[in-house]
């Protein structure tokens, strides 16, 4: 079958921008970011790769951590990442760590978190998990010190609004009048019938 030419680069552009941020600059996180707020129940694994840029240090001795979610609010959230070795998020290197977390829909944000002086630069963080589509993010700078600092791309979701009152229960105060019209007018006509 021979895809129309514009069909397939509506399918082409949406699997891409699925696929890789909005190559935007990574950015400073609002001050009212909240950490911890977890709509969803459940665990699931992900996967972020980290690869340090040639120009970063040798090795570095901060503490990272990340924060990264949908656009529900549901975040993972590791504030130290382990690593195993002197040589994890050094120059050059590239870096997997497996995290756990509850479930979210689409990853739209990512921070980034430093704890100590050393001009560490990441240059890409991959994120991905079986159930949602992966996200790469950009970098390419370094991470400011005691900053969450990263890519917001969500659209949020509002709340819902609130359910509409429940309308009122129906009136019987008519239907009670005219039984009492009936109770008096069928003994009057009963009795008149009789004479």
């Amino acid at each position: 079958m021979v895809m129309p030419p514009l069909s397939f680069f509506i399918f082409f552009f949406f699997s891409i921008s699925a696929a890789v941020s909005s190559g935007s600059l990574p950015q400073p996180a609002p001050k009212s970011l909240t950490i911890g707020y977890i709509q969803k129940a459940g665990d699931c694994n992900y996967r972020v790769n980290i690869t340090t840029s040639c120009s970063s240090p040798f090795h570095i001795t901060a503490e990272i951590g990340v924060l990264f979610g949908d656009a529900h609010g549901n975040q993972i959230y590791e504030p130290k990442l382990e690593v195993e070795s002197s040589k994890a998020l050094a120059k050059c290197s590239k870096d997997i760590f497996e995290l756990t977390g509850p479930c979210t829909d689409q990853i739209c944000f990512f921070y980034l978190y430093k704890k100590g002086s050393d001009d560490w630069i990441p240059e890409t963080v991959e994120i991905s998990s079986p159930d949602i589509d992966t996200v790469k993010y950009k970098y390419n700078s370094s991470i400011p010190e005691d900053t969450w600092y990263g890519f917001d791309d969500c659209q949020y979701f509002t709340s819902p609004p609130p359910p509409p009152p429940s309308p009122p229960a129906p009136s019987t105060a008519g239907h009670q009048r005219r039984l009492k019209w009936l109770a008096y007018v069928i003994p009057v006509l009963l009795s008149s019938a009789v004479l």
